[in-house]
């Protein structure tokens, strides 16, 4: 059906670095904890099919990026700005 999952690989950068993360959901699936693979799961069967990607990217991250983007998008949902700057490097609100 299709290629192997070492031959699909996400790239992306966290803290400044460049990582590698899993190209397959069977992969991601492996690196999970036991906790961590039934919420997977959860999402990704309940998960829109155009909403897939964007779901398994996410949790394609180390759990540790996950839990930095959750925090990061709780304070801005609560419209904490602080140190957000566009692309200019100047500071945005909301």
């Amino acid at each position: 059906m299709g290629g192997e999952g070492r031959d699909r690989v996400l790239r992306t950068v966290i803290d400044g670095e460049w990582v590698t993360l899993p190209g397959t959901l069977g992969e991601i699936r492996a690196g999970l904890t036991d906790q961590e693979r039934s919420v997977f799961e959860a999402e990704i069967d309940a998960a829109a099919l155009e909403d897939l990607p964007r779901v398994a990217a996410r949790w394609a991250l180390p759990a540790g990026a996950r839990q930095a983007d959750e925090e990061l998008f709780g304070r801005l949902t609560a419209g904490d700005y602080s140190g957000v700057v566009n692309g200019d490097g100047q500071p945005v609100g909301p």
